[in-house]
């Protein structure tokens, strides 16, 4: 039998916890793993990583920002560092859409991306890890007119709405009509009426077509709420 201080013992506690590298997690998982620094710099891409990536056999990624990368996402880099930034600003880290080509085949898909900081025993951020999943939901076609490569984000960009709030602008984006989005939200359309006038409020506009000018000029433009996903239901075209 190994000893407490054994951390090959077979036996996972809260201490033997501590003896457990967090790359040898992230190293052994099939999904795909990676790390970067404060500068958005990799320093860690698990072996599953490197093949949804595309990245080229024997490319050295470590100490690379995204652009850097000789891969048809790269391009998408100042959205992959913007979320980086809100991921360590946040202790609920950042949720992310991306669509580009992915994988050695180069298919073109959407994949679910959690990003989430990296502290030390103090407390102090020293980067970002993320991991990567196919993404789930209920249409494609419902909410993208066709697809491309982006990264959508899946946190709020601000604080200047409120989760209901945000819920109707997302729908108003999709080009719904008022009368539609109090069906999509379950309101009365007397209560959309309501909260329309409070967010036009708080942006000095007056009409759908003018919050879909507002949203294509900030980063509302590139928000989708979570409650869109439905846990098992994949894509479809």
């Amino acid at each position: 039998m190994g000893s407490l201080n054994d951390p090959v013992s077979g036996s996972l506690t809260l201490h033997t916890l501590n003896h457990i590298p967090l790359i040898a997690i992230m190293e052994h998982a099939a999904i795909p793993w990676g790390i970067k620094n404060k500068e958005s710099k990799f320093v860690y891409l698990n072996k599953a990583s490197i093949e949804f990536l595309n990245i080229p056999t024997g490319f050295d990624f470590e100490g690379r920002r995204d652009d850097e990368f000789p891969c048809a996402w790269s391009e998408l880099a100042p959205d992959f560092q913007k979320q980086d930034r809100a991921a360590e600003e946040s202790s609920l880290g950042a949720d992310v859409v991306t669509t580009s080509y992915y994988g050695r085949q180069a298919v073109m898909e959407p994949y679910y991306c959690p990003k989430f900081a990296i502290n030390d025993n103090q407390g102090e951020i020293l980067g970002t890890a993320y991991y990567i999943q196919k993404f789930k939901l209920l249409s494609v076609s419902e909410f993208f007119d066709s697809l491309k490569p982006s990264v959508i984000t899946l946190t709020p960009p601000d604080a200047t709405f409120t989760e209901s709030e945000l819920d109707i602008i997302f729908y108003a984006r999709q080009g719904l009509s008022e009368k539609e989005i109090a069906e999509r939200l379950f309101l009365s359309t007397k209560a959309l009426e309501a909260r329309l006038a409070g967010i036009y409020s708080k942006i000095s506009v007056q009409s759908l077509s003018q919050l879909n000018e507002y949203c294509r000029a900030t980063a509302l433009k590139n928000y989708m709420p979570k409650k869109i996903f439905k846990e098992g239901v994949e894509f479809f075209w």
